[in-house]
């Protein structure tokens, strides 16, 4: 019990109050020798720690006791409190430790064979330039303390760096921990075999047993723009042997793209004939060397820039060089080789479906061509931009969860003109018209231009306007293709006669008429011309006349001749063609007729 205030109030001496604390310092004492009795040689450090921080914090929670004392005495106390502090942590530094032992723990990197129990085998891994690699690290702990491992970056310039995914890992004891280290390999680095000293501190976290163990990771690395495997060769193959100038990297390199060129030019000349004998009779000569000019510039192009990459790795080139060669390069291979396919794909599609006209295929002709096209377009188009970002590392995923969003605001926004683009669709599938057919349009009649995919082009008849219409608007209103199967069209003309005048007479004249143009169709075919009564009018009745004739667009001229020669028939034949007749009477005021006048 400690010394009240009352107490020294009192006059209690202060050698008796110190020999409280004595007596306090001795029980404290006496309780931590029997509980270090029931502990290990290894934990008696740890638990008199404890044991002090617990005394100590006792000692403080009655300070305030403490302070009521007189100045004196508390100098008093605090000396002998000084001096049982140094007492206790000279017995706790005076306790033996064994501490932590090399055969007590264990690290291990499996995926490159590393073992610090069996450090004869060389740890390596397989690398390319500019690529990662991903190991695990173990620490395995065997002893009865806990241990910590400290793991630094480690790197070597222009070649790699080690860098661990966490600094430091803790392992209980008979338990193991892990972490991960990543391999990072420079992006100009050559080929070839290099060591990294990979250094892990391992020691226990009471401070006894530091030990220091370094991997020696050996990195076999494959560099794409290392010019060291291909250096003054032909071709990246064959050594230069030669002597003197041409004996430099320069006349292999000039040789290589010389003999790719020709070649380029040889194969093309000799496989292209071989694709357009498929095309048989539905190409002509003028087509057929048309394409292989065409594919054969494109293939030398196509080798041009592979050669230019080969001998950049000939002359020896920095790979910091070959890398910013190889980039443009592949931008150059995609935009080179969908030029390619796409002159490739649209030979092939004239030769199929003029192959399918000249067979008469059912719904399937050359007027599909455009749709065709439209879709290769498109497909070529997407798979080239999807291989130039894949190329330079773009993550597809996030443009494609990206573009999602961004379709659905579009089509919020832009219903109208995505119904334009679907119309289209539908127009060049289904194809109700095509270019030059007379179609009518609620009632108008047009003459089509050309159907492109957001609106398609019309010639009013008389062809003197042309009329642009959204393909939303056609796909929705009423279309009469008058031409689609023929050009043949029924005309109807009009003709009236007296109520007086012959009615058999009359129809017989019209028929005549329409039998005498050289237009008209007779045929087994057609309907003969035919006439019927449509109408009674107020001073005649109304015939008609129904024929065909072989072209819609000279129809109306054809109907205006039918009625000239109608007219003709009915002067000759005495038929009367009625006009309206008025009778006029002209009367004064009154009533009564004026002097002079001579009507009754």
């Amino acid at each position: 019990m400690l010394p009240s205030r009352a107490d020294a109030e009192h006059g209690m001496p202060t050698a008796h109050i110190a020999a409280q604390w004595v007596s306090l310092t001795s029980r404290v004492k006496t309780s931590e020798r029997a509980a270090d009795k029931r502990a290990n040689d290894t934990d008696i450090a740890q638990t008199t720690q404890r044991r002090l921080s617990h005394n100590i914090a006792t000692t403080i929670g009655h300070f305030d006791i403490y302070l009521q004392y007189p100045v004196s005495m508390r100098v008093k106390m605090a000396v002998a409190m000084a001096a049982i502090a140094f007492v206790l942590m000279a017995s706790i530094l005076l306790v033996p430790s064994d501490g932590l032992t090399e055969d007590e723990f264990r690290v291990s990197i499996p995926e490159i064979g590393y073992d610090s129990s069996n450090p004869t085998y060389a740890p390596s891994i397989s690398i390319e330039s500019n690529s990662t690699k991903r190991c695990t690290i173990y620490l395995t702990n065997s002893s009865s303390e806990v241990i910590a491992a400290v793991l630094k970056e480690a790197s070597m310039k222009d070649v790699a760096t080690i860098s661990p995914e966490s600094g430091s890992i803790d392992a209980a004891p008979g338990k193991y921990a892990s972490t991960k280290i990543t391999v990072k390999a420079a992006e100009y680095v050559r080929s070839g075999t290099y060591i990294i000293p990979f250094e892990i501190y391992v020691q226990s976290l009471s401070g006894d047993g530091k030990f220091i163990e370094t991997v020696e990771i050996t990195l076999n690395v494959t560099s794409t723009y290392s010019s060291d495997n291909q250096y003054n060769k032909f071709f990246g193959l064959i050594p230069n042997t030669l002597d003197g100038v041409l004996g430099d990297p320069w006349f292999p390199s000039l040789v290589t793209m010389v003999i790719l060129l020709i070649l380029n030019v040889i194969v093309c000349y000799a496989l292209v004939p071989l694709l357009t004998r498929l095309a048989k009779g539905n190409v002509s000569e003028r087509e057929k060397v048309q394409f292989k000019r065409s594919v054969t510039k494109i293939t030398a192009f196509l080798m041009f820039v592979y050669s230019l990459n080969l001998c950049a790795q000939i002359v020896g080139a920095d790979p910091s060089v070959c890398y910013a060669l190889g980039a443009v390069s592949t931008v150059s291979y995609v935009i080179i080789g969908s030029l390619l396919a796409w002159r490739i794909y649209t030979f092939i599609l004239h030769i199929l479906f003029r192959g399918m006209d000249s067979i008469d295929v059912e719904g399937v002709d050359s007027s599909l061509v455009p749709l065709f096209k439209m879709l290769g377009k498109i497909a070529i188009a997407v798979a080239a931009v999807t291989v130039i970002l894949a190329s330079f590392g773009v993550d597809l995923a996030g443009i494609l969860m990206s573009a999602g969003v961004v379709t659905l605001g579009i089509t919020m926004g832009a219903q109208n003109v995505l119904g334009q683009f679907f119309s289209g669709i539908v127009l060049l599938a289904t194809r109700p018209f095509r270019k030059g057919d007379y179609i009518k349009v609620n009632g108008t009649v047009y003459i089509v231009k050309s159907v492109k995919l957001m609106f398609t082009e019309l010639y009013t008849w008389e062809v003197d306007q042309t009329i642009t219409m959204p393909n939303n608007v056609l796909t929705s209103a009423t279309i009469s293709n008058v031409t689609k199967e023929t050009n043949d069209v029924r005309i109807y003309v009009y003709m009236s006669i007296a109520y007086e005048a012959d009615l058999e007479l009359a129809k017989k004249l019209m028929i005549q008429a329409a039998n005498e143009h050289p237009h008209v169709v007779i045929s087994e075919t057609r309907s003969a011309p035919s006439t019927r009564l449509t109408n009674f009018l107020d001073s005649g009745i109304e015939i008609r006349l129904a024929a065909y004739v072989d072209d819609f667009d000279s129809s109306g001229n054809y109907a205006g001749e039918l009625r000239e020669r109608m007219l003709e028939l009915f002067k000759e034949n005495g038929v009367e063609i009625p006009y309206t007749k008025y009778e006029v009477t002209i009367m004064n005021a009154d009533g009564k007729k004026r002097p002079g006048d001579n009507y009754d």
